[in-house]
């Protein structure tokens, strides 16, 4: 690795991984481009095949490495993918020591597929915020992007032509690309965020009081009293950071709660623990949904908003038992279905042993005239047995110290919003007035 890399730049730097066995010259072009645009570059060479074009910064022997096997004993094995994942282990220890050691402050990376795995997984490791610029060949079609993406903020960029040599459709690909994340490091370094160990949130401006951030859980069948919740703490002085519960946002809230972004959490909608339960399509995406806030023992006040249902496919998609149940067409591609009986008791018990393991103060609201906006007498999904049952089975599990507010309201109505939300400000303006 170069001395300047070791020691740190007095400018600001991208990390660039490549593979140079056979993205050589197009990683020597973006880093070209890096450099004309002012920044540092620090070239990864993650690459198995062939012995790299051009000399990198972080050799494919550091990557192996850092991966937990040798260059050698990965191409003795002629495992492709071993070779694969160890490469994406070992860019990503490179990836969080570098901007640990604040040597970088953003990352492109150019691939195919498998550099896609690679230089994702780098980018997978770096907190939310920091610039991350993907140029792949596989960013389009039916192609799925989750295991990409996962829950960090990265930018995938279309190609559109292979990345194989340099031509006019690479070369304005990849310039545009290089300037984007040259100029977001840029501004980024010139307002002084990010140049410390750790990370700097951009906040917005804002006028009275600012109290801090707070995360926010809502899906489209609770938006009605998500929205008054937000308006309230809004205007109690609280930033609200809202996320979309739809199999991803719910675990992007609980990656950025790890992080200590927020001083509470005002957990709406646990409708990503019941799909999960369910095999729904937005079910979470991993299984700590609803245990962050409990493992640092921040505030949570939590109704178990959208939970009794699943989301499903087109209609006629959907399993003849399914069909028995009620439901109601979302749309042409999404039909949302009541949880079963069994369902209902392996998610409420579920509910119960997470909340049971929060280390701070946690409070539960149950809505007894329905848990989201079709489940309301008179419409398809209202089924006030099962509703019952479901808060049965959690209260049965819950330890007892943790306290109960069972309201004749519905989740979206003001008469169950007002006292959640007076509840959660309660319990913040204690936690703020002990620190």
């Amino acid at each position: 690795m170069d001395r300047s890399a070791k020691r740190g730049t007095d400018k600001a730097c991208v990390l660039l991984i490549a593979t140079l066995d056979t993205k050589g010259e197009e990683a020597l072009y973006v880093r070209e481009i890096l450099r004309s645009e002012g920044c540092e570059v620090v070239l990864m060479d993650p690459g198995i095949l062939q012995h790299p074009r051009i000399q990198p910064d972080i050799s494919r022997e550091q990557v192996a490495e850092a991966g937990g096997e040798s260059l050698f004993s990965l191409l003795e094995s002629k495992d492709k993918g071993l070779c694969i994942r160890t490469m994406m282990r070992g860019a990503s220890v490179w990836a969080e020591r570098l901007f640990r050691e604040g040597k970088i402050q953003g990352v492109i990376s150019i691939g195919g597929a498998q550099g896609t795995d690679i230089g994702t997984a780098a980018m997978r490791a770096l907190p939310f915020g920091v610039p991350k610029f993907m140029v792949s060949t596989v960013a389009s079609g039916q192609t799925p992007f989750g295991p990409f993406v996962g829950t960090k903020d990265i930018i995938l960029m279309h190609s559109v032509a292979d990345i194989q040599g340099l031509n006019r459709l690479t070369c304005t690909v990849l310039r545009n690309a290089a300037v984007a994340v040259s100029r977001m490091v840029l501004d980024r370094w010139e307002k002084g965020i990010g140049r410390k160990q750790g990370f700097e949130y951009v906040l917005p401006k804002r006028e009275g009081t600012d109290k801090g951030a707070v995360a926010l859980s809502m899906l489209g069948t609770t938006t009605q009293g998500a929205l008054l919740a937000k308006e309230r703490l809004e205007r109690e002085g609280f930033e609200v950071v809202a996320f979309h519960q739809n199999g991803t946002g719910g675990i992007a809230m609980e990656d950025l709660i790890r992080e200590c972004m927020f001083r509470g959490v005002l957990d709406l909608n646990l409708h990503e623990i019941g799909d999960r339960v369910a095999g729904g399509l937005h079910g979470a995406i991993r299984d700590y949904r609803l245990e962050s806030a409990g493992q640092l023992g921040i505030p949570q006040v939590v109704a178990p908003g959208s939970i009794n249902y699943t989301v499903q496919g087109p209609l006629e998609t959907l399993s003849p038992e399914m069909k028995k149940r009620k439901y109601i067409v979302h749309n042409p591609n999404l039909t949302l279905v009541r949880l079963s009986r069994k369902e209902l008791e392996i998610t409420g018990k579920l509910v119960a042993e997470k909340l049971n393991r929060a280390k701070g103060p946690v409070c539960l609201f149950l809505p007894l005239k329905g848990l989201s906006y079709p489940d309301r007498e008179g419409l398809p999904h209202w089924d006030p047995e099962d509703n019952q049952f479901l808060f049965d089975t959690i209260k049965q599990h819950l330890n007892p110290q943790i306290p109960v507010r069972e309201l004749d309201a519905h989740i979206n109505d003001p008469e169950f919003i007002h006292p959640v939300v007076d509840q959660f400000l309660q319990i913040l303006d204690i936690m703020i007035s002990t620190k």
